[in-house]
């Protein structure tokens, strides 16, 4: 066994393409600080600023003093693959990584989307949780999110609806006249999962864990600013294995999420 031709920037440039090609919400959240990522472990301090009082002018004007605020990001995730081949250098050559990288790409995308999304039902804003058993009561559903969504000032630009396939089956009933499939809604390349365009939401259809509320109807709808992501795959690596008999490949991603703004997240999880 020899590693000699152990390419890692192909390995990073295939397991990013197909953590990508996997994810659903991710692509759609803020993701401003991924260049902080180092190593793992980093914490981004985040600094707002609160909002200037407008005042009527009647001659005279008064200074106010803005205060911030800092949020702190945590990345503290780290996630890893390692596996054991007879010569790296020989399956490498043969091309029969491709499946090895897509799989493992997947598997980090499956992790990461779980993670996040785990995050913003957990730190979101509730919107109710009256069972949904009917397209009418879905329906209810997002119009009690957009509500929230209006009432609490935010953007109508890049606002998306993440739904369970329990909830995606209600919204595409036949019947529903406000439904638009495979229309994006926000811009004109179709994003992975984006279902179409429903009540000014982008709906995006994902299969994570976190949302399977025991195969009832849930739903996310979100301003993506407002949540923030970081994910980077800082190491991948070849190496003879000492023991065992062949050479192990294994790689490690890092990542973090926090929702910035909980009035920017909305979630309804039926009953």
């Amino acid at each position: 066994m020899a590693i000699s031709n152990y390419r890692p920037t192909i390995w990073h440039a295939g397991l990013l393409e197909n953590f990508h090609q996997n994810t659903f919400v991710i692509p759609t959240l803020n993701s401003d600080y991924e260049g902080d990522i180092v190593n793992g472990g980093e914490i981004v301090k985040i600094t707002g600023f609160t909002s200037p009082t407008i005042g009527t002018y009647s001659g005279s004007i008064t200074r106010q003093v803005l205060t911030d605020s800092t949020q702190s990001l945590a990345i503290d995730q780290k996630k890893y693959f390692a596996f054991l081949v007879d010569d790296v250098d020989k399956v490498q050559s043969a091309g029969s990584f491709d499946q090895v990288l897509t799989d493992a790409g997947q598997a980090l995308a499956d992790t990461a989307e779980d993670y996040v999304l785990s995050a913003m039902l957990s730190n979101g804003t509730s919107a109710g949780t009256t069972a949904v058993t009917t397209g009418a009561l879905a329906d209810t559903a997002v119009v009690n999110i957009r509500t929230a969504l209006v009432k609490a000032k935010v953007p109508t630009a890049n606002r998306f609806l993440a739904v369970n396939p329990e909830a995606a089956a209600f919204l595409m009933n036949a019947s529903n006249s406000l439904f638009k499939a495979n229309e994006s809604g926000s811009d004109q390349a179709l994003r992975n999962g984006v279902i179409g365009n429903y009540r000014g939401f982008t709906v995006i259809e994902t299969p994570s864990a976190s949302m399977a509320n025991s195969a009832k109807p849930c739903f996310i709808g979100y301003h993506g600013r407002s949540v923030a992501f970081v994910n980077q795959i800082i190491k991948t690596r070849a190496q003879t294995a000492l023991d065992a008999f062949g050479d192990q490949v294994d790689g490690l991603n890092v990542y973090g999420g926090k929702v910035l703004r909980a009035t920017a997240v909305q979630t309804y999880v039926s009953a």
